[in-house]
């Protein structure tokens, strides 16, 4: 029935197309021609939502055209990892974010000027006074990238525009967007940053497990591959595993640790926990988290804390990497690009696992960024807003269908790594990625969101996490409130 009703409607559309050629003066051939074409050919299926390769398509609109408008981007030219501006050099990686940037240009009759300043954690404040120079002057960032927390001051300073005003050119709920960073981000409605398939600091500042694989092998260790397939990838089977390499206390033969940290990388056990300082109440709004303080917390860190204290641990962030790459520890706590900027020519057979979990009831791994990975936002000043929203959004699309693949299926997950289950592993850790408001935020919280939880994990605290939990909740909440409060976030 519905290819009958399809086709007299097409009949009868014909009949009214060919009274208005007769009027016009179009020949009976053409007539004729046009008969045959719509009533043979058959009605057309939905169009697929997925790409030639395989890829969800995005929503830009095909006709735009912005007759090579300049896009001025800002961005952080130290961060860890090449991300904004490459050459086609050889190397798989750059090439494509070299043609990312050519394709995005093309497709939306744009030009990019990109104007690169040091904008790590040391320059976060002198990064925001160039912002807050432009602003006052001639306006001339449209797009601004840097260092997580630089832009998450920018965010508080009020420097940038509202995502949430751009929505309809912002497919946030895409998967070139990073869906928990929005959702937690979001506050009273507003979303000031973004990141995601866009950057490859994202992508590669994901912590994760590193492992030798030689020593497991050779002391007859349960496979942490094994285990996480299983489930049984928890922070007391890490310690069990940890703790039979007894470090500087061996007797005989080389030193090898179990575990080494720079102080810094351990923290990614809270938040592998299912942890988290922030979360968010009924009303959508950041609350202090139940558990920050409560018993999950308090058990793991007595847990942590005790092992960190023994000779099996090696907490030095100038001899961390090298004792790994040396093959004198068992498991190294890592962002993902260690696989490419410290093994590669080490000799080290190495395995990648995702942060283990707390214990076995937990659903699913999880994990956390270093902070060295890159928020974009559109600045407050552009004249060009809807411009600059499509180019967020394509260079995040682009990112996704040639980016990412060349990333993480070429580089890391066969060059950089040393079988196949590793590969999956990476999939295992990019699927358990979260963000908090405490940690992306911790400006606000006078950075103690993340100072306080690593020398409690590394055992460095001066005094118990109950003690150090029962100073910070009443500061906590007021600075929480703050941050809520701030005009950035207001409802106007």
């Amino acid at each position: 029935m519905k290819r009958l009703f399809a086709l007299l409607l097409a009949l009868a559309t014909l009949m009214c197309a060919a009274v208005s050629c007769a009027d016009t003066g179009t020949s009976e051939e053409t007539t004729a021609g046009a008969a045959s074409v719509a009533t043979t050919e058959p009605i057309p299926e939905t169009e697929s939502p997925y790409d030639e390769n395989g890829y969800l398509k995005d929503r830009i609109p095909e006709t735009l055209n912005y007759g090579g408008e300049t896009v001025d981007i800002f961005y952080w030219n130290n961060a860890k990892n090449v991300e904004f501006t490459a050459e086609d050099d050889g190397d798989s990686v750059n090439a494509s974010i070299y043609y990312r940037n050519l394709a995005v240009e093309e497709r939306l009759g744009v030009t990019f000027n990109w104007i690169g300043e040091k904008g790590d954690y040391g320059q976060r404040q002198e990064f925001n006074n160039l912002i807050a120079a432009d602003l006052s002057g001639d306006c001339v960032y449209d797009i601004i990238s840097a260092y997580s927390t630089t832009i998450a001051m920018a965010a508080t300073y009020g420097y940038a525009l509202d995502l949430m005003d751009h929505a309809d050119k912002l497919a946030l709920d895409m998967p070139w967007w990073g869906a928990d960073l929005t959702d937690m981000a979001t506050i009273n409605g507003k979303l000031y940053f973004a990141t995601g398939d866009i950057s490859t600091n994202y992508l590669l500042r994901m912590y994760g497990t590193f492992f030798n694989k030689a020593l497991i092998e050779n002391n007859n260790m349960e496979n942490p591959y094994d285990l996480v397939d299983s489930g049984d990838w928890t922070v007391d089977k890490f310690i069990e595993l940890a703790s039979t390499m007894n470090g500087s206390a061996a007797t005989g033969g080389d030193v090898i640790y179990g575990f080494v940290h720079d102080a810094i990388t351990v923290e990614a056990l809270f938040y592998g926990s299912d942890l988290c300082f922030i979360d968010k109440n009924s009303d959508d709004l950041p609350k202090l988290s139940d558990n920050w303080n409560g018993d999950r917390a308090q058990t793991l860190i007595e847990k942590v804390s005790a092992y960190c204290r023994t000779d099996s641990v090696l907490g030095d962030s100038k001899k961390d990497e090298d004792t790994f790459t040396a093959g004198s520890s068992l498991f190294i706590i890592y962002p993902l690009d260690f696989a490419m900027n410290y093994l590669p020519g080490s000799g080290i057979d190495f395995g990648i696992a995702p942060i283990p979990k707390y214990d076995k009831e937990q659903q699913n791994y999880s994990t956390t960024l270093n902070y060295k990975y890159s928020l974009y936002m559109i600045s407050a000043g552009t004249d060009i807003p809807e411009i600059a929203a499509y180019t967020l959004e394509a260079l995040a699309s682009e990112g996704y269908r040639s980016v990412t693949p060349n990333l993480y299926e070429v580089a890391m997950k066969i060059r950089y790594t040393t079988d196949s289950t590793s590969q999956r592993m990476i999939d295992h850790i990019r699927d358990g990625v979260s963000f908090e408001v405490g940690r992306t935020f911790t400006h606000i919280f006078d950075y103690e969101t993340y100072r306080s939880i690593r020398k409690a994990l590394a055992g460095t605290a001066t005094e118990g996490w109950s003690a150090t939990a029962a100073t910070f909740s009443v500061v906590f909440e007021k600075q929480l409130q703050s941050l809520i409060n701030a005009d950035a976030f207001k409802n106007q």
